[in-house]
């Protein structure tokens, strides 16, 4: 007797087991990305913040579901200009967009660029781009025009400016070919310099071997994509922060994803944001203290330079909200919303884009 209850209680061990087994839900998810972790703080956050505080959160909620991440980085799935509709067509599920190269197709995104010369705060930039988020559902609704779900946003350092001539006056760019990313080509109108559509994993040979004389880019870059190296002079033009990346996921898979998953990814997002924010605080300050290694120049562009340049281009903020608006999208109130938010929280722009 003693042994046939035994028996009894080995085989329910082992059928709660297999039970416990079969319903443990897998989830197998890729994770793309157009450039390299090393080139990216944000990105780099992905694979050591995003992936693991999921994983970690979704045990601790008890959850029976398990998911096997895949992560394809660095152009090997993905390249960046693809990544939109990579994401959209189901290539990979969830991807780091970088919506500076898709000025027509995520403009509501991509207002950080129209606004050039706000603030060099990440941290600052970041609440008030989000604050659009909250109140203007334009701005997520775009995304589902792609399948896709925004899970989180996460800005920059300020935008400079990397050459192989020195300059100290926006004169001295006059007839020089300079590259730059979607958006971010519109800083060039009035300055007489040509630009030209490129991006991070182009611009060091580019430079090097002559196809353009100089690249607008984030300190942060420095020590990883080495660009001081083919460029020595280094003007810190106060472009300013900006919002250039996205973390979205395919709606379809979106779909599929139990809710609480959703939610912890919802959440994890958030926090990854803030985090990838203050992170580039310190990777810029990292950056420019790299220089020395590459034996480059670094050169302040003076406030009355600064301004110079400011007012030489048309207001380009101007003109975007009134493309907006012709759409039927919300740019003047956009634009409002955007200007008051950051001069409350202290950003003294070189121009007052809304004003004029």
């Amino acid at each position: 007797m003693r042994n046939s209850t035994k028996s009894i209680a080995v085989a329910l061990a082992a059928l709660l087991l297999v039970s416990s087994a079969v319903a443990q839900q897998k989830i197998s998810l890729t994770v793309a990305a157009g450039q390299p972790p090393r080139a990216l703080a944000s990105l780099a956050l992905v694979s050591s913040l995003f992936i693991p505080e999921v994983d970690k959160r979704i045990k601790a909620a008890g959850l029976n579901v398990q998911i096997e991440w895949k992560e394809a980085y660095a152009g090997s799935l993905l390249k960046p200009i693809q990544m939109l509709d990579g994401i959209k067509d189901g290539l990979a599920d969830i991807g780091f967009v970088p919506i500076v190269f898709y000025p027509d197709k995520l403009p509501l995104a991509n207002m950080s660029f129209v606004v050039p010369f706000l603030t060099s705060d990440v941290v600052l930039m970041g609440r008030v781009m989000n604050r659009l988020y909250e109140t203007l559902p334009a701005f997520s609704a775009e995304y589902e025009r792609f399948n896709q779900i925004r899970i989180a946003s996460s800005g920059v350092d300020s935008f400079e400016l990397v050459t192989t001539f020195p300059v100290r006056r926006v004169e001295d760019l006059k007839g020089r070919k300079i590259g730059t990313g979607g958006a971010a080509l519109a800083w060039l109108r009035g300055t007489g310099a040509t630009p030209v559509q490129s991006n991070m994993m182009e611009a060091y040979n580019s430079m090097k071997t002559g196809v353009y004389d100089g690249y607008i880019i984030f300190a942060s870059t420095f020590p990883g994509l080495k660009f001081p190296e083919a460029a020595p002079y280094v003007t810190k033009v106060g472009f300013g922060a900006q919002h250039p990346s996205v973390l979205t996921v395919n709606k379809d898979t979106w779909r599929k994803l139990p809710e609480p998953v959703r939610k912890i990814m919802l959440d994890v997002g958030a926090i990854w944001g803030i985090a990838s924010d203050r992170e580039y605080m310190d990777e810029g300050d990292a950056g420019y203290k790299s220089l020395p290694r590459f034996k480059a120049h670094l050169y302040e562009l003076p406030r009355a330079e600064q301004v110079k340049w400011a007012k030489g281009m048309p207001n380009i903020a101007k003109e975007w909200a009134q493309t907006m608006d012709k759409q039927g999208l919300p740019g003047s109130k956009a634009l409002a919303v955007l200007m008051a938010e950051a001069r409350k929280a202290g950003a003294k722009p070189v121009r007052d884009w809304d004003r004029e």
